[in-house]
């Protein structure tokens, strides 16, 4: 993505905080990757945290879609509060540019990041929501995870588009752009 690739480079001496908004299956996780190339960004992930507490179980699962289902499992049962560590890492960050990736649907949610970041440069890249397409995606064999079609409905009905009084720069992404 380009546009904001020149965001970044033209800010570099700036905090950044990159928000992607989308269903899932949107590519939001593989827009990091892509900026990561090119940038030292601090990768915050709900999916990444959940991971993370289910593994220092001791847990050994090779399959991936298997280990994220029992790691969101684990993080529900063991009731594990994944905002207070996703903040505190975006606190202690020494790196200037911070991904969110969740899918941050809702305003709410956004803003429980987005007050603790009042001295970066917030944006958003809004994945302009194709509903079939995101369903789709959770069938391919290279996904780490599955969300059910059910849920990507849900998450469709709720999605709240993010707007200027939230963020300093809005990019908007289409399915073309993938």
């Amino acid at each position: 993505m380009k546009i904001l690739k020149d965001i970044l480079k033209a800010n570099k001496n700036k905090k950044i905080l990159i928000m992607p908004i989308g269903l899932s299956g949107s590519g939001k996780t593989t827009l990091y990757s892509n900026l990561s190339k090119d940038f030292d960004i601090e990768y915050i992930s709900f999916d990444k945290i959940r991971l993370d507490e289910f593994l220092k179980t001791g847990a050994k699962i090779k399959d991936k879609k298997e280990l994220y289902k029992k790691a969101y499992e684990y993080s529900n049962k063991q009731k594990i509060k994944l905002l207070p560590i996703a903040k505190r890492k975006l606190k202690e960050t020494k790196k200037n540019i911070v991904y969110i990736d969740n899918t941050n649907l809702k305003k709410k949610a956004r803003n429980k990041f987005l007050y603790d970041a009042k001295d970066y440069l917030k944006i958003a890249v809004f994945f302009k929501p194709d509903k079939n397409l995101s369903i789709k995606r959770q069938f391919l064999k290279n996904r780490d995870k599955f969300v059910s079609p059910k849920v990507i409905k849900e998450q469709f009905e709720i999605l709240e588009e993010p707007s200027l009084k939230e963020f300093d720069i809005i990019i908007t992404k289409s399915k073309l752009d993938l």
